[in-house]
C-alpha cells in the first residue's frame, strides 16, 4: 500500500515538470540545481523555477554552493540569473555585506559574496553570473539574459546506488537531467545498471526494482507493462521473451507463445507457456480467453463514506453516491436546493432534498418536483396571471364563473353528464362511478353483470372508482353556457316555424290542384233543400 501511494506521489511530481529540458544538473544532500538555457528576464525566470516543482532561483550562500555554480556553468557561455535582487525603491549600500540586496527567498543570510563592478544607481536591479569570472553582475531586472539556474529542495531523496566492481549506473532524474556521478537523487529518479539492464526507481529514500506501477514510465519495462493479479508485469511481443532482468526482451527460439492464442498475455517458461489476463479480468475455462470480473464484489473497494463502487471493463471506479460530490478526497453533500429543482419550497437533506407546495397546491404524482393548483371545496379562487388578471385558470373538474363581480372556480357536477353506467357520486373536482349489486366495474365507468359462483349465494359488493378528468381547466363561464343554450333553443324554434310555413304552403298547393281537377267535370249547381238530397251527376263521356 505504501509503495502504491508513493508511486502516485512520484507520478504527480513528474506531471508537474514543464518547459525546456535543462542540459546540466547536480544534486547534493537535500538540494538539486538545474541549468536552463531559456532567454528570460528575472521575473520570468523565477516563475519558471516555481512551476518546476516549487523551485526558485539559485542562492549562492557558501563556498560549496559557489563550487557547484562553477561545475554547472563549466560548459555554458553567456549570463545566467541567480536568485539575488535589489528590492524596488531601495538604493545599494556598499557598506553592507550584500549591499542591500536580498535573496529571492526574502532573507539576506549568506557566508559568501563575489561582487563584480559596483553601480550606485537607485533602481531595481538583479544579479547574473557567467563562467568567465563567476562575478556577481548587476543588471536591470527587465533585461533578458541567456538563461537561469533553479534550486530545488528534496523530500525523502535517495542516496546513490551502491554497485560492485566496475558496474556503472545511469541516473535519469524527474528534473530532466542525467548523470552517472550523482550522490543524491530526488524521488522519481530512475537508475539503470548499464551491464545488466536492471532498473530501479527512487521512492521514499529506497530503490524499488522494476517493474513498478505501470502508470509511471510503463513500470520501467522496455516493451510494455501489464497488471496481472494486481501486480505489474513486463511483457514482450510475439517472438521475443523476457530477460532475467524482468524489463528487457530478447529474441526467442521456438517461442511457444507465437501460436498460443492467448487473448491478453502469454508467459513463457522453458518450452511451455501460460496465458494470463490483465487486471480486472479472469482466465476463462478454455485457458486462453479473458472475461471481465466484477471488482465491486469485494467489499473492501471504495470504503470511504458515501462512496460507491462502479464496475468497469477491466476494473472499477469509486464514485460518490447520488446527492454527493467529490471534494478534497471526500464525498460531500450537495445542496440541491441551490439549483432550484422545486416549483415552490425546497428543503435540503443529507444526500437528497424535499419539495413542498404552497397552500392551495399539491405535488404532482408524475413529477413530485412540480406543484398543481387544487381546490377542496365547491368554490374557490382561481389562479390568475398577476400581469393579466383576466387570464385565470381553475383546477381540473372546476369551471370559471363570476360571482359578485369576482372570478370564482365552481365545481362541475360530472354526474349530470352521465359518464357512469349505473351510479355516480359527484366529488370536489371529480366524481365516483359504482355499479349495482351483482355487477362489476370495468374500466372507469362501465358495469358488467357478474357471473354467479358455484355453491355461493353471495355477491361481491360493488367497487367505486374515482374518475380524475385530464382535460385542461375550462375557462368557459356559466353565463357563456347559458348563452349557448339560449342560442340552441332559438335555432330549434326557427326550424319549427320554417317547417310550419313549408307545410302550410304545401297545403295551399294541394287545394289549388284539386280545384283544377274538379273543373274537368261537369259540375252542376248544387241546391240545398230542406226536403231534398244533394246529388252529383257524373257527365257522360
Amino acid at each position: 500500500m505504501r509503495d502504491t501511494v508513493g508511486i502516485l506521489v512520484v507520478l504527480t511530481f513528474l506531471l508537474r515538470v514543464k518547459g525546456e529540458a535543462p542540459r546540466v544538473g547536480y544534486c547534493i544532500e537535500d538540494q538539486c540545481f538545474a541549468v536552463f538555457q531559456d532567454q528570460a528576464d528575472f521575473g520570468t525566470a523565477q516563475k519558471h523555477c516555481e512551476q518546476e516543482n516549487n523551485g526558485y532561483l539559485m542562492t549562492v550562500r557558501s563556498l560549496i554552493s559557489h563550487s557547484i555554480l562553477l561545475l554547472l556553468l563549466g560548459i555554458h557561455t553567456g549570463d545566467y540569473w541567480i536568485g539575488l535582487h535589489l528590492p524596488s525603491g531601495q538604493c545599494p549600500d556598499q557598506a553592507l555585506f550584500l549591499r542591500g540586496y536580498r535573496w529571492i527567498t526574502g532573507d539576506n543570510e549568506t557566508k559568501f559574496q563575489n561582487w563584480g563592478r559596483f553601480d550606485d544607481v537607485c533602481s531595481s536591479k538583479c544579479i547574473s553570473v557567467s563562467k568567465y569570472d563567476f562575478a556577481w553582475k548587476e543588471q536591470p531586472c527587465e533585461s533578458k539574459v541567456d538563461g537561469f539556474i533553479c534550486e530545488y529542495k528534496l523530500d525523502s531523496p535517495c542516496q546513490h546506488v551502491i554497485v560492485k566492481g566496475d558496474e556503472s549506473v545511469l541516473y535519469e532524474t524527474p528534473l530532466r537531467f542525467k548523470g552517472d556521478n550523482l550522490l543524491t537523487l530526488p524521488q522519481g529518479t530512475i537508475a539503470t545498471l548499464k551491464s545488466l539492464g536492471s532498473k530501479y526507481i527512487c521512492l521514499s529514500e529506497q530503490w524499488i526494482q522494476a517493474p513498478w506501477s505501470c502508470e509511471v514510465f510503463k513500470g520501467g519495462c522496455v516493451h510494455d507493462c501489464s497488471s496481472v493479479n494486481q501486480q505489474p508485469v513486463c511483457t514482450c511481443p510475439p517472438g521475443k521473451t523476457l530477460q532475467d532482468n524482468n524489463v528487457t526482451c530478447e529474441d526467442a527460439q521456438n517461442d511457444p507463445c507465437l501460436d498460443s492464442g492467448c487473448a491478453h498475455l502469454c508467459q513463457k517458461k522453458d518450452d511451455i507457456y501460460t496465458c494470463m489476463c490483465h487486471h480486472g479480468y479472469a482466465l476463462a475455462e478454455d485457458g486462453k480467453e479473458c472475461k471481465d470480473i466484477d471488482d465491486c464484489i469485494d467489499d473492501r473497494q471504495c470504503r470511504g463514506q458515501n462512496f460507491k463502487c462502479v464496475n468497469t471493463i477491466g476494473g472499477f471506479e469509486c464514485r460518490c453516491q447520488k446527492g454527493y460530490v467529490f471534494e478534497n478526497d471526500k464525498c460531500v453533500d450537495v445542496d440541491e436546493c441551490s439549483m432550484s429543482p422545486c416549483d415552490h419550497d425546497c428543503t435540503n437533506t443529507i444526500g437528497s432534498y424535499n419539495c413542498s407546495c404552497l397552500d392551495g397546491f399539491i405535488r404532482m404524482t408524475e413529477d413530485t418536483n412540480r406543484c398543481q393548483f387544487v381546490c377542496l371545496a365547491a368554490e374557490c379562487s382561481p389562479e390568475c396571471d398577476p400581469s393579466k388578471e383576466y387570464q385565470c385558470n381553475c383546477p381540473n373538474g372546476y369551471i370559471l364563473d363570476d360571482k359578485n363581480g369576482l372570478s370564482i372556480c365552481v365545481d362541475i357536477d360530472e354526474c349530470e353528464m352521465r359518464y357512469c353506467h349505473h351510479n355516480c357520486t359527484n366529488t370536489y373536482g371529480s366524481y365516483l362511478c359504482s355499479c349495482d349489486e351483482g355487477f362489476d366495474l370495468v374500466g372507469s365507468y362501465g358495469c358488467v353483470e357478474r357471473e354467479p359462483s358455484e355453491g355461493s349465494g353471495f355477491t361481491t359488493p360493488y367497487t367505486p372508482i374515482i374518475k380524475d378528468p385530464t382535460e385542461r381547466p375550462s375557462t368557459v363561464k356559466a353565463g357563456g353556457l347559458l348563452g349557448i343554450m339560449v342560442c340552441i333553443v332559438v335555432v330549434i324554434l326557427v326550424m319549427v316555424v320554417l317547417t310550419h310555413l313549408i307545410l302550410k304552403r304545401r297545403g295551399n298547393l294541394d287545394i289549388a290542384f284539386e280545384s283544377q281537377d274538379f273543373g274537368n267535370y261537369g259540375l252542376q249547381q248544387v241546391t240545398r233543400d230542406k226536403y231534398k238530397t244533394v246529388s252529383f251527376d257524373r257527365p257522360l263521356i
